[in-house]
């Protein structure tokens, strides 16, 4: 069951060709951000602070967003990073370089050319992965595209953050320690030097890298001791750490970053039993596995059951019974694939498929392999031609069956109501959620409240026990905690007062006004009739519930939700 080069380097290309044109289909329709989207393009891009007790102009928000006098200006991109403490700096300087091409453009197709690039490039390392594990191209190609085909590759590549670029670095770093394996003491110089800049790198896009590269790093060790390749494991985990120590170097920020930074997260301390830990982590694996499901599996939780079950028996069938052993470099696949993807789901700050999003390949590689081996068991030569049929048959079910994420456009705020507009948030800045939408007002006033949302917190903890979390009723601690943001209750601002006697709204017949979800709602509504000439208000557009998310934080973080908003009128 082999190809010819050739035509294996044809299918190869049109594999990658479909998925990457599926992606920028669902590009086009893409009609709305999610939060970090929009802070891509600002940590990249800009030094532009914003009014927040005052108005913006269209043009502000742009700025903001774009590169504008600061083209190719990565020190200035850099010192955005080292002050939000989150992440590190190369993905930005790739999409700040893209930017500073098109000055003063906000455009979501700048950073969708970086993802479409990164996620070409993996596809073609998947398959290179596929190949040299198995020594079979067939075999490699249809693990590729089980993968390219599936929602996981196609949402993480119009997903408009560091995703795509990290798994072309951990797919490069498994691929050359592969290589570094296979050649055993023929050491090759430019097997290391690529080895040095993948880790490099790696670690300077998102620091999941450091993780996956141990494990990998972790199974090259045991095998490498196993079979005395003791010169060249030497020279990979020297190379492996002057890269690290290269991005150490490069932004000593690193391990504060990874502790917590300066977050206002970080600095939050609640008190949690054990009871609720456990049922909470009962919560964030099966949150993982229902994102697998949906990511891999069509949305069928039946499918991932009967392909675990079929997988592990058939196993067993050929260790034990066929006295069949599995191949070495096949641990490479499993170890970072199971260990990453169970240790992100219990560690990871919030519940999402971008943070297990390098780990999916893999995975979708593990069980393709399976099906193959079970396939040419029951079929024979007609493996051949079943499999590759499935794989296309269960795709193509799964973009009618599963809607991606970060799509949106279920809003109606594109099309203002009005000409201008008013934002009235907390100290957590939520405005950032909404720039894109505000950049179709003339102008923007963002204001604070130190009035805070009375319900959320009920609400909050309601999702969690709905979910089989224990919270003991200290959920709102949490929330409390996520609402402050860290700023102490002597650096809380209250801005509303500047409502009175701004000239600008004085003057104005009608507004559209976004209230956020983490301001207490009626408080607001309230004192805008109480305090300018507006007196009247209807619903536009209201929050979103709980319910509708499978996540707590995408709640917070989605621009399609998050805010109630009124026009106002006289």
């Amino acid at each position: 069951m082999k190809l010819s080069n050739k035509t294996a380097r044809i299918i190869l290309a049109v594999i990658i060709i479909i998925s990457l044109s599926i992606s920028t289909f669902y590009m086009t329709v893409k009609d709305g951000f999610h939060e970090d989207e929009l802070l891509t393009y600002n940590l990249a891009n800009s030094s532009k602070q914003l009014n927040t007790e005052g108005w913006n102009k269209a043009s502000d928000f742009n700025e903001y967003l774009a590169a504008g006098e600061h083209r190719f200006d990565y020190a200035n991109a850099y010192k955005n990073q080292v002050i939000d403490a989150s992440h590190p700096p190369f993905y930005y300087f790739l999409v700040h370089t893209v930017s500073s091409f098109f000055p003063n453009v906000f455009n979501k197709y700048l950073a969708f050319i970086i993802n479409v690039v990164m996620m070409g490039l993996s596809l073609i390392l998947i398959y290179k992965i596929g190949k040299r594990v198995t020594d079979n191209n067939l075999y490699a190609l249809i693990a590729l595209g089980g993968y390219a085909l599936s929602i996981a590759c196609i949402t993480m590549t119009f997903y408009l953050r560091m995703y795509c670029t990290l798994i072309f670095f951990t797919e490069a770093f498994l691929y050359l320690t592969l290589k570094i394996y296979d050649r055993k003491k023929d050491i090759k110089v430019v097997d290391f030097v690529l080895l040095f800049f993948t880790v490099l790198l790696g670690v300077l896009t998102q620091y999941y890298f450091i993780l996956f590269a141990g494990l990998v790093g972790l199974v090259m060790l045991v095998f490498s001791i196993k079979e005395r390749s003791i010169k060249s494991l030497l020279i990979y985990i020297g190379v492996s750490i002057l890269g690290f120590a290269a991005a150490f170097a490069f932004y000593p920020y690193i391990i504060t970053n990874v502790l917590g930074g300066n977050r206002g997260l970080g600095s939050i301390s609640i008190d949690i039993d054990t009871v609720t830990i456990v049922t909470y982590i009962g919560y964030k694996l099966l949150t993982y596995v229902q994102i697998l499901v949906k990511e891999l599996f069509i949305g069928q939780t039946w499918l991932l059951i009967v392909m675990l079950i079929a997988a592990i028996v058939f196993g067993v069938y050929f260790r034990f019974f066929k006295k069949r052993k599995l191949n070495r470099k096949c641990c490479f696949l499993i170890v970072p694939a199971v260990v990453y993807f169970s240790l992100i789901s219990l560690i990871s700050p919030f519940n999402s498929d971008r943070y297990v999003a390098a780990s999916l390949p893999l995975i979708s590689m593990l069980f393709t392999f399976s099906v193959i081996k079970i396939a040419e068991f029951v079929f024979n030569d007609k493996a051949k031609i079943v499999v590759p049929a499935a794989v296309v048959l269960v795709s193509a079910l799964g973009f009618i069956l599963v809607k991606p994420f970060y799509i949106y456009g279920t809003t109606n705020l594109n099309t203002p109501q009005t000409k201008d507009c008013l934002f009235v948030g907390t100290e957590v800045m939520e405005w950032n959620k909404c720039i894109d939408k505000f950049m179709n007002y003339d102008e923007t006033m963002i204001v604070k409240t130190s009035d805070m949302s009375k319900t959320l917190a009920s609400e909050l903890d309601s999702f969690a026990v709905n979910r089989g979390v224990v919270t003991n009723g200290k959920i709102g601690g949490f929330i409390d905690g996520y609402m402050q943001s860290g700023e102490k209750e002597e650096d809380k601002t209250d801005s509303l007062s500047v409502l009175k006697n701004d000239k600008k709204l004085k003057g104005l017949n009608e507004l559209t006004v976004y209230i956020s979800r983490l301001a207490d709602n009626k408080t607001v509504l309230d004192y805008i009739r109480a305090n300018t000439a507006l007196k009247n208000y209807e619903l536009i557009q209201k929050d979103k519930n709980f319910e509708e998310f499978y996540n707590w934080y995408d709640y917070f973080v989605e621009t399609e939700s998050y805010c109630n908003v009124y026009k106002f009128y006289k």
